[in-house]
């Protein structure tokens, strides 16, 4: 009885280690439409490394309105979001904690698959749509861990003015993401 108690207490807490609970609302825009103004508070937010030796080095911020976790893939759905900022770096450059702005891959040197320099590239995925944002502003990473389990903290602030041939877009708020894995 005391193994299956304890058993269900670590899997209770495990399950909460990515979700949101009182997490800071997230605002996104993703174009001109009122339906393309939202905010929400993450019901789960997870963080992921991704290393791929002699290209670059990777850490994924996923923030998400709906249940989620970095262990499987779940359908978004017709009225669910969430938002990605994937933090680039060169192959053996460490990701702490800093700015990471998005001034497009070509200011960031390199190519996508291998920059030279580190930088973010936020996306959200809206109902059935994905959405790239375009160039501006930043992430500011407050803690990094570098075990499993711990937090990663921040700010997000991008923001795209709009221009004749895209919409104005902006991704803003504070986070607080599980690391829940990391890929090697």
């Amino acid at each position: 009885m005391k193994r299956r108690c304890l058993g269900a207490l670590v899997a209770s807490a495990l399950s909460l280690a990515c979700h949101g609970g009182d997490a800071p609302t997230v605002y996104v825009i993703v174009g001109a439409s009122p339906d393309d103004h939202l905010e929400f508070k993450p019901q789960a937010s997870y963080a992921q490394y991704v290393d791929l030796p002699n290209l670059h080095r990777e850490l994924r911020i996923t923030l998400s309105s709906f249940d989620a976790s970095c262990e499987d893939f779940s359908a978004l759905g017709a009225n669910g979001s969430s938002t990605t900022v994937s933090v680039l770096a060169p192959s053996g450059t460490p990701i702490e904690p800093g700015e990471y702005p998005w001034a497009g891959h070509a200011a960031h040197g390199g190519t996508e698959a291998q920059p030279e320099h580190p930088y973010a590239l936020p996306s959200a995925r809206v109902g059935p749509r994905s959405v790239f944002f375009e160039p501006g502003g930043e992430i500011e990473l407050d803690n990094v861990p570098s075990e499993l389990g711990g937090k990663v903290r921040g700010q997000l602030s991008f923001e795209f003015p709009g221009d004749a041939d895209h919409p104005a877009t902006s991704l803003k708020g504070q986070f607080s993401a599980s690391l829940c894995r990391v890929r090697l």
